[in-house]
């Protein structure tokens, strides 16, 4: 599950969890397609698979999920209440994502198969077992109190080492093709 800490779900997670105030931008009515990783997958995989030429194929979920939805989603998975510092809509942020999916489904057999919710779900349970393990036990760097603030404090152009130094790497490279497809 885990994600980039740069990106919403990683951050609302890591901060709702912490105790931590989110910013919500608006009335929180706008909507993003979220996609989990394991679909994106399957649909390069799928398209890898199929001799097509050169095709732009958008990969996605193709079910907008409402930012206000999102943070009570959140809520529910950590058992926590959000810390909302509601901002005014950021200039130039459109009202909704959507990917539109259509050509993937039908040149590919494309179909994302984890919700939103299972998405979230899945990532806040890796969250609060890894949390317990310690891995985001950023207490000695700045006494900052979560990953999100630790993230927060970097500046452009560091390494993309530090952003990476929450990412579980895979046990062992994967060489062969059979082994990509375990579904």
């Amino acid at each position: 599950p885990r994600g980039r800490p740069d990106m919403a779900p990683f951050k609302f997670i890591d901060r709702i969890y912490n105790g931590l105030p989110i910013q919500q931008y608006g009335d929180g009515s706008t909507s993003r397609d979220y996609t989990y990783i394991d679909d994106i997958v399957d649909g390069v995989v799928l398209s890898i698979d199929k001799p097509l030429g050169y095709e732009v194929i958008n990969l996605g979920n193709g079910r907008p999920y409402l930012l206000k939805d999102f943070i009570s989603l959140v809520e529910t998975c950590v058992d926590k209440k959000a810390v909302i510092q509601v901002m005014p809509e950021q200039p130039g942020d459109v009202e909704r994502t959507c990917a539109d999916i259509s050509k993937a489904s039908n040149l590919l057999g494309y179909k994302p198969k984890v919700t939103f919710e299972e998405g979230i779900s899945r990532m806040a349970e890796w969250y609060k077992k890894s949390a317990s393990e310690g891995l985001f036990d950023v207490t000695n760097n700045n006494n900052l109190s979560s990953v999100s603030m630790k993230i927060d404090s970097i500046r452009r152009g560091d390494s993309d080492l530090e952003l990476s130094s929450f990412v579980e790497k895979a046990n062992e490279p994967f060489t062969e093709r059979s082994r990509r497809l375990l579904h």
